[in-house]
Formats: structure tokens, C-alpha cells, sequence
């Protein structure tokens, strides 16, 4: 990875100072300076320095129970204070089941990382960060009520073969489109 990181900011949302430390460590070697890396040792707290920085990066720990990292990243995604929606999150957890994975890709995180984990792969996680970045969603439920808000959750690595759910007949719809369903 040959990139300038000396000008990210990244908070970092974890609930221990040790781990907060290891973190700040491996985000200096990849060339993020110390003075860059902000910690946030609660929800709320990450919540609030969001708010009034101006951070390039989250990462985000799952923080127990009940969730209270995926309460974060959702509120960071829906909440009017929110200054980035669009911010790209990093999830980490200590458990890569699947339930918890789908649970933080639905909650709009951009990636997810299993701790323990190596530079390396902090390193490639960031990377795709910036270099595939997906597309942003804002999908509405039946009634209007807002529903995913995140990062596209298809990955492009294949393309899609079934029917796109999320192309909406309307009257302003033209019949190039409507032939597309």
C-alpha cells in the first residue's frame, strides 16, 4: 500500500485502552500520524467526536452487548447530527460468525475485520476502503420509512444474475427502463 496517510483522521471506537493502543500503533506504520487517531471508549462518546471532527475513517469495535457498536454505526448512517453518512466504517469484532457479519453489513459498516488480526490485514481492509469503494444506498421500505442506509451490500466480484429489486416502477420510470426488469 503506497498511499499519503499523513492527513487522515481516524477515530477509533473501542472499549479498551490497550486495544485503542494497538490500533494507534499498526495505523503509524501504515503512516497515519499518532495525533490523527482519536479514541472513543463508549457509543456515545464515539458518537459525539464524530460529530465535532472531521474524521476520514471509522473503526468501530462490535462492543458487546447489547450491539452497541452496530447501534453506533447506525446512528452515525441515520442520525440528522450525523456531519458524514457516507464516512467508510470498519468493523471489528472478536467473532467472525456469520450472523454477526450479516448483522454489521446490514447496519451499513463498509468492512469488517475478526480480531486478532495482523497490519497486514488492517492494511488490506483500508486499501480496499480506497480503492473499491461501493456505492452508497439509501433504500426505503414499502411504506417509506427508511430502511438500509450504507454501502451497496452486493459485491461486485461476480456479476448479478437475479432480478433487481431495487429498480422501482413509477410513473417517471420511462419503458427503456421498465424493459431492464
Amino acid at each position: 500500500m503506497a498511499y499519503e496517510l499523513d492527513t487522515v483522521k481516524v477515530l477509533v471506537v473501542e472499549s479498551s485502552a490497550p486495544l485503542f493502543q494497538l490500533f494507534q500503533g499498526v495505523l503509524r506504520l501504515l503512516g497515519v500520524p499518532e495525533s490523527n487517531v482519536y479514541p472513543a471508549y463508549s457509543k456515545h462518546e464515539g458518537f459525539e467526536k464524530f460529530v465535532r471532527g472531521k474524521h476520514d475513517l471509522l473503526i468501530i469495535d462490535w462492543m458487546g452487548v447489547p450491539d452497541q457498536g452496530i447501534q453506533l454505526v447506525r446512528e452515525i448512517r441515520t442520525n440528522p447530527r450525523s456531519p458524514n453518512p457516507f464516512v467508510p466504517i470498519l468493523m471489528t469484532a472478536g467473532s467472525g460468525h456469520e450472523r454477526r457479519v450479516f448483522l454489521s453489513r446490514d447496519s451499513g459498516v463498509s468492512d469488517y475485520l475478526v480480531k486478532p488480526f495482523s497490519a497486514k490485514d488492517l492494511a488490506s481492509r483500508i486499501e480496499r476502503l480506497i480503492e473499491k469503494p461501493r456505492p452508497f444506498v439509501h433504500a426505503t421500505d414499502d411504506n417509506g420509512n427508511l430502511g438500509y442506509v450504507g454501502p451497496d451490500r452486493r459485491i461486485k466480484e461476480k456479476p448479478f444474475e437475479g432480478y433487481d429489486r431495487r429498480m422501482v416502477m413509477s410513473p417517471t420510470t420511462s419503458a427503456e427502463q421498465q424493459q431492464q426488469v
